[in-house]
């Protein structure tokens, strides 16, 4: 994490946001594995699954809006451990569940805390990662949102043979990490950007002192000069074009994102197995560990590259990668035929680590100024949990209606969408400031001459 951090706490605060996404990809990883003898055990109808996939993402969708807003106005500490205690606690209701109800609760609760979490995450990094390895920070993050992954993959793998109580194991596990978190966030300084807006120079001054040890006076100086101190209100994000042009590309291509993404990553597993493609819980198990690696493997290739490339060339291209990945794994489908399947889901996890799965997070950020930062990127989790939440309610049941083809076509629409509206609402963040890309949209809101 030296790569993208300075000294002192600066570099502990972007490790407490990089757990923070790791606990994120455990979570909804160890799911898509504890669904499986899960299933065995209590027989759920497709529905009652749906529902179960859903109550953390809807638990998400609630506390993305909460999250941001509390962040925003109360400051970016406010959150740091109220919210993992929250996830320990949805924890262990989902372990010690006697029934399905009871199980849903705890899933939601679970999504509340994370959902809670990402507009903070996002803005950390945003708010803590000098200009020219900004992107880097958010490579960072999103890659252990990948090695949460693949480590409770790897777990799950391990806990299956332990019999038909192996899932409450599995969702018990979470709270190893959340532990971690909560040693990791202990007395983080408050972001002198937020600091600054709120009148409070002095503050700024002692947190950016904190994060940056070795700055003199001078240079504490002449950096908060250069985070300004003009206050915004929230109504010119709804009322001037320019921004409203950006709150589209902030908000939509993750929606886009997680209709596809969190849809394929909660159910591959049961599709491996209805398709015969696994024959058994622990290869179905494998095969997603498998892919899961190669997208953190696409992110670590694009870490050093993502501040040179640029946000946008990586998304449009990682979503079009997407879209062509899924439309040969439904062939494969339809063939049958493994190979073409496994050359076509091997693709959509190389386009989503080569660009969406990091940029979205990025932009959702990066483009807006620090009073509505966690704000948007509250907004813009909620709305892509919206999208994750018809998909997880939907996959199982159009599976059974349409085929498991037809459904992969139709998200691989969803995924050129994404790149479509990306095109279409472009504005390139990389190695450009925060303040600097925030005059940018304000002078495109003042009237002309």
């Amino acid at each position: 994490m030296r790569a993208v951090a300075a000294s002192g706490k600066n570099t502990r605060a972007l490790w407490a946001a990089t757990l923070g996404m790791f606990l994120d990809g455990f979570d909804l990883s160890i799911l898509a594995i504890a669904l499986l003898p899960l299933k065995s055990q209590w027989q759920p109808s497709a529905a009652d699954v749906g529902t179960l996939m859903a109550m953390a993402l809807l638990g998400s969708l609630v506390g993305g809006v909460l999250g941001g807003w509390v962040t925003d106005r109360f400051g970016r500490q406010r959150l740091l451990l109220p919210n993992v205690m929250l996830y320990v606690l949805g924890a262990v209701i989902s372990a010690l569940s006697p029934d399905l109800g009871i199980l849903f609760l705890g899933r939601f609760v679970t999504g509340l805390a994370i959902g809670l979490d990402y507009p903070l995450v996002a803005t950390i990094v945003a708010e803590y990662s000098a200009t020219v390895r900004r992107g880097r920070g958010f490579a960072w993050v999103n890659l252990a949102w990948f090695g949460g992954a693949v480590f409770s993959t790897v777990l799950g793998l391990i806990l299956l043979p332990v019999g038909p109580d192996s899932w409450r194991w599995m969702l018990a596990s979470a709270v190893i990490p959340a532990v971690g978190l909560l040693w990791l966030r202990r007395r983080l300084p408050e972001s002198p950007r937020w600091l600054l807006r709120q009148g409070r120079s002095k503050a700024a001054a002692a947190a950016l002192r904190a994060l940056e040890p070795g700055l003199d006076e001078d240079a504490v100086r002449v950096r908060l000069d250069g985070f300004g101190a003009q206050r915004m209100s929230l109504a010119p994000l709804w009322q001037k074009r320019a921004w409203r042009r950006r709150l589209v590309l902030g908000v939509l291509p993750w929606f886009c994102l997680d209709v596809v993404s969190l849809g394929i990553a909660l159910y591959l597993p049961s599709v491996l197995r209805s398709t015969q493609v696994a024959s058994s819980d622990m290869a179905a198990a494998g095969i997603n560990l498998i892919f899961e690696i190669v997208t953190a493997s696409a992110i670590v290739y694009i870490l050093p590259r993502i501040d040179r490339v640029g946000r946008i060339p990586l998304q449009k291209g990682g979503f079009a990668l997407m879209a062509v990945g899924l439309a040969i794994f439904a062939l494969g489908v339809a063939m049958p035929s493994v190979v073409v399947l496994f050359f076509g889901s091997t693709l959509y996890a190389l386009g989503l680590g080569l660009g969406p799965a990091v940029t979205i997070f990025a932009l959702a950020v990066e483009i807006f100024p620090t009073e509505w930062r966690a704000s948007v990127a509250g907004l813009a989790t909620s709305v892509s949990r919206l999208g994750a939440v018809f998909s997880a309610v939907l996959f199982p049941i159009l599976e059974q209606r349409v085929g498991v083809a037809a459904l992969l076509m139709a998200v691989a629409a969803v995924a050129w969408l994404g790149r479509a509206i990306t095109a279409r609402f472009a504005v390139e963040s990389s190695a450009r400031s925060l303040e600097a890309l925030e005059r940018e949209a304000l002078e495109a809101t003042r009237p002309g001459p």
